[in-house]
């Protein structure tokens, strides 16, 4: 049994849900989600540009990736370096003296914005479990299982169901 956010998405509703959630075009919505499987699959080890999304998947990617500035034609690792400025700036500014505490609770939490935007993409617990799965089950570094619903699933050298 899955639930909703379980559930597999095409690459056009995917598209369009992260049009919508975000206001972006659907091109900007294809860069997202072409740097959501970049970075997961580094991550990982192994290509993921073929696996299904999920909502959940949407909504990752619409947290790490909306504020990258694509019209501009910014790289995920160049907002990251761009996050990096901000926290600095942030962070320099929380360690000035402030008696308002309504100010100084949004200069720290603009400081840990843009730190965790400059860390880059963390992976969920699910991920983690994700890349254990997955490296448990590579020969000769390719996959030769992968693991669905707790159950492994054969695969061919590519790593892909048979």
């Amino acid at each position: 049994m899955t639930t909703d956010w379980q559930e597999p998405l095409t690459a056009a509703e995917v598209v369009d849900r992260l049009t919508i959630a975000t206001g972006r075009d659907p091109e900007v919505a294809s860069a997202m989600i072409r740097d959501y499987l970049d970075d997961t699959s580094e991550r990982l080890g192994v290509s993921v540009h073929r696996w299904g999304l999920d909502a959940g998947d949407v909504d990752e990617i619409r947290r790490a990736y909306e504020w990258v500035d694509y019209e501009r034609g910014e790289t995920a690792a160049q907002a990251r370096a761009r996050a990096a400025e901000y926290a600095e700036g942030w962070a320099e500014i929380a360690g000035t003296a402030d008696d308002s505490p309504g100010y100084s609770g949004h200069v720290g939490r603009q400081a840990s914005l843009w730190a965790e935007r400059a860390r880059g993409f963390k992976p969920r617990v699910e991920d983690e479990a994700a890349r254990e799965a997955v490296s448990a089950a590579t020969v000769r570094d390719r996959p030769a299982a992968y693991i669905v619903g707790g159950e492994q699933q054969d695969g061919d050298e590519d790593g892909w169901s048979q």
